[in-house]
């Protein structure tokens, strides 16, 4: 029996699921747990679906996101659990506590860093978004793939293609977005929701965090940083600063952008992206993080804001070196 047939299996036979991604949910994340929540919900069963902290605001226009749950609601046993854009059992946060409460556990996920932590494991490190390949797997499961399911679908690979401008957009991605409008969702409504609608307070936010640049490498590396005290003062959202990394990204002589979060005393999430050909990825594993080639992400933790910002200069400063004697 393969993977297909096992997941169909489970599925069919099945009656009550857990569904749960990564602590600080974002589009991808927030878009796969609600596809399949809608999915599982047509079919009959009883699903929860669990996620850690706030869900950002912005995604409430998906159906389900009203019914989230925490993990203190959880069942003590469920018969599935599935585990979508999460590269390890550790990004799961307090929600970790669900692996223990089933005796199948469905890994679903692109990220190449992925440690297989699943009784069944689909992983597509190719694939745009787990968007992209729970379509696929809706679609080669003979499941009906509604307007809300669309939806959720077309949020994720929006928001994990950075609006189709990011290099994981292939042409496969674009066709299934183009089913995905067929069926009728309020795609253009959707696009300006996740890429370009902001609060002001979000945009008095930005403006702090901007004057915080920082360029280094001949340009090549610049950072940005955001307090908690900045939050407070822009009585701003943190899911309002969740793409605020793209800007130091996309200023045109930067190769790798970085922005260092606080997210409590002395613990600071940190999320790295390139441009072209730096693996950021590399020096996000160093710190226990992971991710994909051109956006990753860790934690570090005991050290201050500064400190952190130097360290990794250095690590890219090293990086570099070696980038440069690999080819030449």
């Amino acid at each position: 029996m393969n993977k297909l047939e096992e997941l169909k299996k489970i599925i069919d036979s099945l009656n009550n699921f857990a569904i749960v991604s990564h602590t600080s949910p974002d589009g991808d994340s927030m878009g796969s747990i609600l596809s399949l929540y809608n999915l599982l919900i047509d079919l009959n069963k009883n699903v929860d679906v669990f996620v850690e902290g706030q869900a950002p605001y912005k995604f409430s226009y998906l159906n389900g996101f009203y019914n989230m749950k925490n993990i203190s609601q959880s069942n003590s046993r469920y018969d599935c659990l599935f585990v979508l854009d999460c590269g390890d059992e550790d990004r799961l946060g307090e929600c970790k506590d669900l692996l223990n409460k089933t005796d199948i556990i469905i890994n679903i996920d692109h990220h190449i860093t992925n440690n297989s932590f699943g009784n069944i494991n689909i992983i597509d490190a190719k694939a745009s978004s787990v968007g992209e390949i729970l379509f696929e797997l809706y679609k080669n499961l003979n499941y009906k793939i509604t307007n809300e399911i669309a939806e959720c679908l077309y949020t994720s690979i929006v928001s994990d293609t950075g609006g189709f401008k990011f290099s994981n957009t292939s042409s496969k991605t674009m066709r299934i977005v183009a089913d995905l409008i067929d069926t009728g969702i309020s795609f253009t409504n959707i696009y300006y929701r996740i890429m370009d609608l902001k609060t002001l307070n979000g945009i008095k936010l930005i403006s702090k965090v901007t004057s915080t640049l920082k360029i280094y490498l001949d340009g090549k590396v610049a950072t940005m940083k955001l307090t908690k005290q900045m939050l407070e003062e822009c009585q701003a959202k943190e899911d309002e600063a969740g793409e605020l990394v793209n800007i130091v990204r996309d200023i045109e002589s930067v190769e790798v952008g970085i922005l260092i979060k606080e997210v409590d005393i002395d613990t600071y999430k940190i999320s790295f992206r390139s441009k072209d050909y730096f693996d950021v990825k590399d020096i996000a594993l160093k710190y226990g993080g992971g991710g994909h080639i051109k956006a990753a992400g860790c934690t570090i933790k005991n050290k201050s804001i500064d400190e952190i910002e130097n360290e990794l200069i250095d690590e890219i400063k090293k990086a570099w070196v070696k980038y440069n004697e690999w080819n030449n």
